[in-house]
């Protein structure tokens, strides 16, 4: 479980992973719209952060190497295959980090972080 660590900046409450999507067809697409869509309640309104890692070894997507579509807490993220040297993509997932209601009381569906 995640908890508030009392440091500077505001309390982050982060989702549980999200993976809709496998890198067939067109790539990796994991869209916010999509993601709300198929987990109602799950994802805060506005996202201020995004965390997006592989599914088979938990590498930041930063650190893969590949280009990205899409790659923003208020949109999601997308793997083209079209934008690869190798014409393929990770298979990914998305965690969203949302402003805590406030720091104190418990998280409910996400858990606290601060960044």
């Amino acid at each position: 479980m995640n908890q508030t660590v009392p440091l500077r900046g505001p309390a982050v409450c982060w989702t549980d992973w999200f993976d809709r999507d496998n890198p067939s067809g067109s790539g990796d697409w994991e869209l916010l719209s999509d993601l709300r869509k198929e987990n109602p309640g799950k994802i805060c309104d506005y996202p201020v952060y995004m965390k997006v890692v592989t599914t088979d070894t938990m590498t930041p997507a930063i650190s893969t190497g590949e280009n990205f579509y899409i790659f923003n807490p208020t949109q999601g993220f997308v793997c083209r295959k079209t934008d690869q040297k190798s014409g393929e993509c990770r298979d990914y997932k998305v965690r969203f980090g949302c402003p805590c209601r406030r720091p104190a009381e418990p998280c409910g569906i996400v858990g606290c972080n601060v960044m």
